[in-house]
């Protein structure tokens, strides 16, 4: 069966699916007909089940047969349905056949704030695009490593039972859970069906791989959950769903043999949530995908972009200076949070960093390493993971070393360490206020890029309105420039970080640099409720709900007041019992 003949296969699949559009057919119950439907209906049953109250004080639902403890004030999110993002998938092939996907695959929900939203839609380009990597992959697979997973497979004809094999094997690893009786049905049935046009059983094998790729229940993770008994309005995740939800909250990928052996015992109860969190941080994974979690929250994404199209960031001395650049900041954040046990005020303030012989000269010191190596700061003029040269270089310029972005550097600080949510006026033309300031001042391009900024901003009331909400906590990094290099003068003008009149909780503070805010940040109230906020944001996928708002007034306090290690705040998280709760049929 050549390409063609294969894509119609293929086609006929997906149309036995039920695809049209965004997957319209992915909510209907799985039938023999369509084994891969995923039911949002939890069926509750209208019996009696008890949800007496058994007189706890602790504001806790009654735990036991009936279910966990949950917190009686928890008004239970709504279901939901998450399409894996690019990276999940690409992880996820990985992870159960040994294939690289595509690197130009682009795709995610990050509503949320993070690249593993809720809200991620499968329409039509982007189902093309995963039907033609499904080929792909499934023939790479089949190719190199198919008769090494299953020795059954027979260039001279592979039985039946070795295909139920595959499906019964792979398929509960592709769908993170076992493969039901109908879908079973099914998909032997398909290849029965394709069998007889296949040049061999080798390319009967790639349909049935290419299937598995492309069922919803691969592409999705459900967070829908079982009805609880004690009270019908509410499920609870099921056990396959709850590893799905650790696995790819920690890795970013599947769940490992590990975590399935406990799903398929019904054995995630608190202690064991507790010990695969610990268990999957320390794999290369679970770290990986940690500093990636830092990472945006901070919104530095921009140094994968750096490190991969170097030429379009003239400011670099280098294309390994832009690794370089990208490759500190996990390894910083492994060190101080993962290794060391660090706190957020850790995070904050630790005054050291990760360096090579390309970096090392924008924090005045040299090294003649390959690698990064660790180093410790001026603590004068550094301190966290906000004075990193990698954090910086994505808050500013991309084309001249000089000039930083206050801008930017400000809404750093407003929108992700104080959860205020603050956006650029729809109505201000930056372009057009530089040009009509550079016109009305002598020596505009002399000026430091706060000067300039201060000319532009006394044009309009719009200007005049960011000038009083995030550019001054930018102005305090001023002496950092567009690669994070400390700098006391643009060309003869001295630079000006001082700022009088900042509101940090709730009061006015003055700050000569930024190293003062630093410190206030580390002690604020509200920087680590917003922290634990997005944190929140990023397990659940959700922006904003009944969840996130649960998770964070329940954890921010203790995670505050005891100076918990973000680790622990991410363990607690993940063991908390509403996270695994959604709202109910009845």
């Amino acid at each position: 069966m050549g390409r063609h003949a294969i894509g119609g296969a293929l086609a006929v699949l997906l149309g036995s699916l039920g695809v049209s559009g965004c997957y319209s057919g992915l909510f209907d119950g799985p039938t023999a007909d369509d084994p891969d439907g995923i039911d949002l209906d939890d069926g509750a049953d209208d019996g009696d089940g008890d949800d007496d109250d058994d007189g706890a004080d602790d504001g806790r639902a009654p735990s036991g047969d009936d279910g966990p403890d949950i917190d009686e004030s928890y008004d239970a999110a709504a279901p939901t349905v998450r399409l894996l993002s690019a990276a999940e998938y690409a992880n996820t092939v990985f992870d159960l056949l040994g294939v690289e996907a595509s690197e130009d695959l682009d795709f995610a929900d990050v509503g949320s704030g993070f690249d593993n939203g809720g809200e991620g839609q499968l329409g039509d380009a982007l189902l093309a695009t995963l039907q033609t990597e499904a080929r792909r992959i499934a023939e790479e697979y089949v190719a190199l490593d198919a008769s090494t997973d299953f020795p059954c497979l027979s260039p001279q004809g592979t039985s039946n039972a070795c295909f139920g094999q595959v499906v019964d094997e792979l398929g509960l690893r592709a769908f993170r859970r076992p493969v039901d009786a109908p879908s079973r049905q099914a998909l032997l049935a398909f290849v029965d069906a394709v069998r007889p046009d296949a040049t061999d059983d080798a390319e009967v094998m790639e349909l049935l791989v290419a299937r598995l790729l492309l069922s919803p229940r691969f592409l999705y993770r459900t967070e829908v959950g079982e009805t609880l008994p004690s009270d019908p309005t509410l499920t609870l995740l099921d056990p396959w769903e709850t590893a799905s939800l650790l696995s790819y909250t920690l890795t970013g990928s599947m769940p490992d043999a590990q975590l399935l052996a406990d799903a398929g015992d019904d054995a995630l109860d608190d202690e064991r949530i507790r010990f695969h969190v610990q268990r999957l941080l320390a794999t290369d994974a679970g770290r990986a995908r940690f500093a990636r979690f830092v990472q945006q929250w901070l919104r530095a994404d921009e140094l994968d972009r750096m490190a991969r199209h170097p030429d379009e960031y003239p400011k670099l001395a280098s294309a390994a200076q832009a690794e370089a650049l990208r490759d500190e900041l996990p390894a910083y954040v492994l060190d101080v949070v993962v290794d060391r046990g660090g706190s957020l005020a850790d995070l904050l303030l630790d005054s050291s960093s990760y360096v090579n012989q390309h970096t090392a000269t924008l924090y005045g010191t040299t090294s003649d390493s390959a690698v990064m190596e660790r180093v410790e700061l001026d603590s004068s003029q550094r301190g966290g993971v906000l004075t990193l040269a990698s954090v910086m270089a994505v808050h500013s310029s991309a084309t001249e070393v000089e000039r930083d972005k206050p801008i930017r550097r400000g809404l750093l600080i407003k929108n992700q360490f104080l959860c205020e949510d603050i956006g650029l006026p729809a109505d201000v033309d930056v372009q057009g206020a530089a040009a009509d300031a550079a016109q009305n001042a002598e020596e505009f391009d002399l000026m430091t890029t706060r000067e300039q900024l201060e000319l532009m901003m006394n044009q309009a009331p719009a200007c005049v309105a960011c000038h009083g909400t995030f550019m001054p906590f930018g102005y305090l990094w001023s002496h950092f420039d567009a690669l994070g290099q400390y700098q006391t003068h643009f060309g003869d003008r001295p630079l000006d970080a001082t700022v009088t009149d900042l509101v940090v909780d709730g009061e006015m503070r003055n700050y000569d640099g930024v190293l003062g805010l630093l410190d206030d940040l580390a002690d604020s109230p509200q920087v680590s409720t917003c922290f634990t906020r997005n944190m929140a944001r990023y397990a659940t996928g959700q922006g904003k709900n009944e969840l996130v708002t649960f998770l964070t007034l329940d954890l921010a306090p203790t995670f505050r007041d005891n100076e918990l290690d973000i680790v622990q705040l991410l363990e607690d998280m993940l063991a908390s019992p509403e996270l695994y709760v959604r709202k109910g049929g009845a």
